[in-house]
């Protein structure tokens, strides 16, 4: 069978331009993200009345703020990967049910800090597989030419989240208390859960590959490309992974043909995420302790997770025009410029600091978000969540231990323009890894 006939369902997908059903599963997906977004900055700006509440020390936040992270490294390692075995659908629905049920409890725990980590880490285990696997289906049901623009409007729905929360806690806090928040948000992730039960279908490229009788795998993949507006097959072509992968099979993304670019990808993410889980989790409570209000701290990452839309939105479009790797070094090397010259000039204006965040956190998250979509094409559908995965949930050490780090260096009197400079490290080597890596 020719490479054409092998390829027939890709070029089912890649044909033509984006129908309104592959539109509603992007959108599902970006809706997806906002929950992760809110659900990790609610517990962000949470954390000073938390701490207030429950008077306990910085270090003790910060565990707790490095607790999600935990739980979504897990995730994305551990659970997004199965969506490989098992497929999409299954698995992003099971972890929405999971992330919404975890955060209705976290509104209902009361003054224990070790329930609130064992809590927050299953929530993140929820969250990171959402992650994950909400790129891996947008990437699977995009044509060719709008996967990089897809992915990366897909990451776009975690700073739109995020940035949900900082006028809802402006409200929610003040009236009705941090716990309210949480209960908000988990009401609001279990109505998305009946949605996408119902508007999800299961990726054309996993059934290609998965264990069902061949009469069966037909009636299925047609019955999702009809569903997307796409022609019909008239016989299953030849898989193009023939040796099924197993779960979380390491071993798969550290072939001789990958191990050189994994082990790149996952240095930057984990550099990557140091920078950002650094702003998300740390910006409110520095706010607070150089002397500005709770909401002018709430604001500021409001301010942030906007420039993220913006960001993750402008390399999506500039990446169907120009080779990815070139937008997203230039991206990172800014980030760490401005965060240097924010340490540098120490701005004591309110809206100085906030354009500074906001466009920290264009640059930022712009590149940031374009790496899911390196990742989703460097990797082959068979072990495509496995990739994303993995890139996902060893890159998200660096967000538990960004928060942690941040914490006792706030201890050691370390002040928010200070910390600055500490985390753009991290942040220029990424810019100085991305450009060795051939995409």
């Amino acid at each position: 069978m020719s490479s054409k006939q092998a390829d027939l369902i890709g070029e089912r997908i890649n044909s033509g331009s984006i129908t309104f059903a592959q539109f509603v599963i992007i959108t599902i997906g970006f809706i997806l993200n906002c929950i992760d977004g809110f659900d990790v900055v609610a517990i962000s700006v949470a954390a000073p009345a938390i701490s207030q509440d429950w008077n306990i020390s910085p270090v003790e936040v910060g565990y707790i703020l490095s607790a999600t992270l935990i739980g979504m490294t897990l995730g994305a390692m551990f659970l997004a990967p199965l969506s490989d075995q098992y497929g999409r659908r299954k698995i992003v629905l099971f972890s929405v049910f999971l992330t919404a049920i975890s955060m209705i409890a976290t509104g209902f725990i009361d003054r224990s800090v070790e329930l609130m980590i064992a809590v927050r880490v299953i929530a993140g285990f929820g969250i990171g597989a959402i992650f994950a696997s909400a790129a891996t289906f947008g990437s699977e049901f995009t044509p060719e030419r709008y996967k990089n623009l897809a992915v990366t409007v897909i990451i776009s729905g975690y700073p739109f989240g995020a940035m949900i929360v900082g006028p809802v806690a402006a409200v929610v806090l003040p009236a009705f208390g941090w716990q309210m928040l949480f209960i908000f948000g988990g009401i609001a992730t279990m109505v998305i859960f009946i949605g996408t039960w119902f508007l999800l279908p299961e990726s054309v490229q996993y059934l290609q590959n998965c264990d069902m009788a061949t009469d069966q795998k037909l009636r299925a993949i047609n019955k999702v490309l009809l569903r997307i507006k796409h022609d019909p097959i008239e016989q299953l072509p030849e898989t193009i992974d023939p040796e099924p992968v197993s779960a979380a099979n390491v071993k798969s993304l550290l072939s001789p043909d990958l191990k050189r670019t994994t082990i790149k990808l996952w240095i930057i993410f984990f550099m990557g995420f140091m920078g950002i889980y650094f702003i998300i989790a740390w910006i409110p409570s520095l706010f607070v302790g150089s002397g500005w209000t709770m909401s002018e701290g709430i604001y500021a990452l409001t301010v942030f997770n906007l420039g993220a839309i913006f960001g993750t939105t402008s390399i999506g479009l500039i990446t169907t025009r120009y080779t990815m790797k070139w937008p997203i070094g230039l991206f990172f090397a800014a980030t760490a410029i401005l965060m240097v010259y924010l340490t540098m000039t120490k701005p004591t204006e309110l809206m100085m600091l906030y354009v500074m965040i906001f466009v920290i956190g264009l640059f930022l998250n712009g590149a940031f978000s374009a790496m899911y979509a390196v990742a989703a094409r460097l990797y082959r559908s068979a072990i495509r969540s496995t990739g994303i995965g993995w890139c996902a949930g060893l890159g998200r050490t660096g967000a538990i231990v960004a928060p942690i780090l941040a914490g006792y260096l706030v201890a050691q009197s370390f002040d928010m323009y200070s910390l600055f400079a500490v985390f753009a490290v991290p942040v220029i080597l990424a810019a100085l890894l991305i450009i060795t890596i051939k995409v």
